[in-house]
């Protein structure tokens, strides 16, 4: 394959298969909460609606004796020392790709976060699925979302967070129908049961 750098990086990403922790869930489910408990950070962009607009790939490496830093892989090199300027990036470059309104893109945002606190392992979080386009949305945006998701949830070797609202009906969870459509044993799906309060 030719391209620059940035296609190279993208092939590459594409073949090779870690196992990680993909984050699935309906809009306002409470992910990206189950996100930042995950990493055990304050970091995501927060608000009303869809926020999640890109998948966000989050690499944590466990970097013994280091000061804790963040970079982004389409910023390489630029080291982020607050969680505040993290969200300021992802939040820009969320807008850079998909515009201000509700739109929705399949181009990846990838974080690594280096830290002797943290575990080795690779979250994703997904735009939460939705039946009803808001915005700039396009008409089919539940098949877009669902499409996107199937392509992280897919991989055998992802393990399927399913984020579950106890204030919603469990049981017409799109979330789960696809977590049991990609995993019908459920060898490798979980449920997070969130708003339990």
């Amino acid at each position: 394959g030719g391209g620059g750098a940035e296609g190279q990086g993208e092939d590459f990403l594409d073949k090779i298969d870690l196992p990680q922790i993909v984050v699935l869930g309906s809009q306002s489910s409470g992910k990206s909460s189950v996100v930042e408990a995950l990493v055990g950070r304050e970091f995501l962009p927060r608000g009303t609606g869809i926020v999640t607009r890109r998948p966000l790939i989050v690499q944590l490496n466990h970097t013994p004796g280091e000061k804790e830093w963040a970079e982004f892989l389409h910023l390489e090199g630029r080291k982020f020392g607050s969680y505040t300027a993290v969200r300021d990036e992802i939040v820009r470059c969320t807008d850079e790709m998909c515009g201000r309104n509700k739109a929705v893109a399949p181009q990846a945002i990838t974080l690594r976060i280096y830290s002797p606190t943290v575990t080795n392992l690779t979250l994703v979080d997904l735009p939460g699925m939705t039946k009803v386009a808001v915005g700039d949305q396009p008409a089919d945006i539940e098949e877009l979302i669902r499409k996107l998701s199937v392509k992280y949830v897919g991989s055998p070797r992802a393990i399927i967070l399913t984020v579950l609202p106890a204030n919603d009906d469990v049981a017409n969870s799109e979330a789960l129908k696809l977590a049991r459509e990609v995993d019908p044993q459920r060898m490798r799906t979980i449920g997070v049961l969130t708003k339990v309060d």
